[in-house]
């Protein structure tokens, strides 16, 4: 196709930051732009790991299974049918839960639907392999310029030059830094310590841009495969299971993989300062307390601890996970867990998605936006929402006309800049309603006959389901099988918050002013929080 000179000044150079590949927002943006008509001129694609579709790099450190519901497949079927298809074949389809009291009681809590499509469960690894494998086909073909740059850190984004620094090579042995661009365009999907928000901070004028960071201590989790499904579990169905002793603290969350296989995750709780791995408190009877051996501190050092062997390790798991026992390579799952540093998981609120019009035109996706720690279980799909949300904006609202010609660059980066803003709009009240679904309340407390009535309502749904017209879905089944946006989930289960939900007038008039001086959001923006 051939483009008349005026216009070869609309085409865009955008920069994707994929800072850690904990979800493939990034590539999926990447997809929307290739396959959209948007005059672009490179797309370049920042992730500071290695190519996930390498062998080492699919088994490197904890690994588990994305859950894909409905707002992920519809992400992902916004570009194509066979983008679906070609991804769902990585994965496991699974539509059952079952949450196990112990070896003997369960119930139910999801089961298959006439015609509700199953979850598809899927290794982020080969998440992103099958949208890595599909983008290098796609861009050729599309005759896109498309680059993945592996084993590149960004350490800093200057939203005044449009540039970014960044070193190369692997994370032990980098190379030095380099600085390219410029670019018209950044977008971080760059994870809960996003480099592209910090920069969005630093370049903001003061009170408006802001967000909340925090750990989410005490807690924590690991991850372990397994080459099959325990065989005292339905291997069709995702288990969650309660340990022997309730006390314990910990659970053991397991999923059936591709393949027959499998992989269960340990959340638990950060042992006090006082507790101590061979401390016979909430121990078993050889004296050892599982917690503090499976959840070491993260900044200890391994000299520091004392670490039984293998075996006591096993059989104080399957004591206390009797469901586990007689699992193939269980001493393997062991020394997984053993070997990993034990992760903790951060929730991130920021007030706005976008950047200042002084500025690049700047959007952050994700957890880069909106992290919540994996309580939601939706993580991975909100942030596939948020790309294809910024794709279609961008495809509203960037459409070069030869009646701007003489204002090419202005116009270029107003029209950059009305995406973004328009991005914002449309995501920001989905990150905050999902923000307050995963954490309740927040630490604020229901008067005693409203908390008493929300603790019986939540019994009732878990038991039935809104079987037999009696109750209605657990919310985890609710966020996972149904295309309801979250803030109007969070508005019909208002009953179970203290505060009101913003209206969408209020939302929208704050996003509007926040960066306009002087502004009544401006001043109220430092109430949504600072960073922690």
């Amino acid at each position: 196709m051939y483009w008349s000179p005026w216009l070869k000044l609309f085409f865009v150079q955008t920069i994707i930051s994929s800072n850690h590949i904990r979800g493939p927002s990034g590539l999926l943006l990447a997809h929307r732009l290739v396959q959209s008509q948007l005059p672009l001129n490179k797309i370049d694609i920042y992730e500071s790991r290695s190519d996930p579709r390498d062998i080492q790099q699919k088994f490197a450190g904890r690994a588990y299974a994305l859950g894909l519901g409905m707002r992920g497949r519809t992400a992902i079927r916004s570009v194509d049918e066979e983008l679906w298809n070609a991804t769902k074949k990585r994965g496991n389809e699974c539509e059952r839960f079952r949450l196990h009291f112990n070896s003997k009681w369960n119930i139910k809590l999801r089961d298959k639907e006439e015609g509700v499509e199953r979850s598809c469960l899927i290794y982020q690894t080969d998440l992103c392999g099958a949208l890595l494998d599909e983008l290098d086909t796609r861009a050729n073909s599309n005759a896109r310029n498309v680059k993945v740059h592996f084993d590149s850190i960004i350490d800093h984004v200057d939203l005044l030059s449009s540039t970014i620094s960044m070193k190369t090579g692997k994370k032990e042995n980098t190379q030095g830094q380099k600085i390219t661009g410029p670019y018209d365009l950044i977008v971080g999907c760059d994870g809960s310590n996003s480099i592209v928000r910090d920069a969005l901070q630093a370049y903001s004028p003061p009170n408006t841009f802001s967000y909340t960071q925090r750990k989410l201590l005490p807690g924590c989790f690991k991850v372990a495969r397994l080459g099959k499904m325990p065989p005292l579990m339905d291997p069709e169905s995702v288990g969650l299971i309660l340990p022997e002793s309730k006390s314990l603290g910990i659970t053991a969350f397991v999923e059936p993989t591709v393949g027959g296989g499998a992989c269960i995750l340990f959340a638990g709780k950060l042992p006090n300062n006082n507790d101590e791995a061979t401390t016979t408190t909430k121990s078993d009877d050889n004296g050892v307390n599982l917690g503090p051996v499976l959840f070491p501190h993260p900044d200890s050092k391994e000299e520091d601890r004392s670490i039984p062997d293998i075996d006591t390790v096993k059989d104080l798991i399957v004591g206390q996970f009797p469901l586990l026992e007689g699992t193939p390579g269980m001493k393997d799952v062991v020394q997984q867990l053993l070997s990993q540093r034990t992760s903790v998981a951060d929730s991130v609120k920021c007030n706005i998605y976008n950047s200042n019009s002084d500025v690049t035109a700047v959007a952050i996706c994700g957890d880069a936006a909106h992290a919540t720690g994996g309580v939601s279980g939706q993580g991975c799909n909100s942030a596939l929402m948020d790309s294809a949300a910024l794709a279609d904006c961008l495809v509203e609202h960037y459409r070069p006309s030869s009646d701007c010609s003489d204002t090419i660059q202005s116009a270029k980066r107003a029209m950059l800049h009305q995406s973004v803003s328009s991005y914002s709009q449309k995501v920001v009240p989905e990150g905050y309603a999902l923000y307050d679904l995963s954490f309740g309340n927040d630490g604020k407390t229901l008067p005693i006959f409203r908390n008493v009535r929300a603790m019986l309502s939540n019994g009732i749904d878990a038991i039935f389901s809104g079987r037999f017209g009696i109750g209605q879905k657990p919310l985890q089944t609710l966020l996972a099988s149904s295309s309801t946006s979250f803030k109007e989930i969070r508005r019909d289960r208002q009953k179970y918050f203290v505060e009101e939900f913003p209206s969408d007038q209020c939302l929208r008039e704050k996003l509007e002013t926040l960066y306009e001086p002087g502004s009544a959001a401006s001043k109220l923006a430092s109430s949504i929080g600072r960073v922690a």
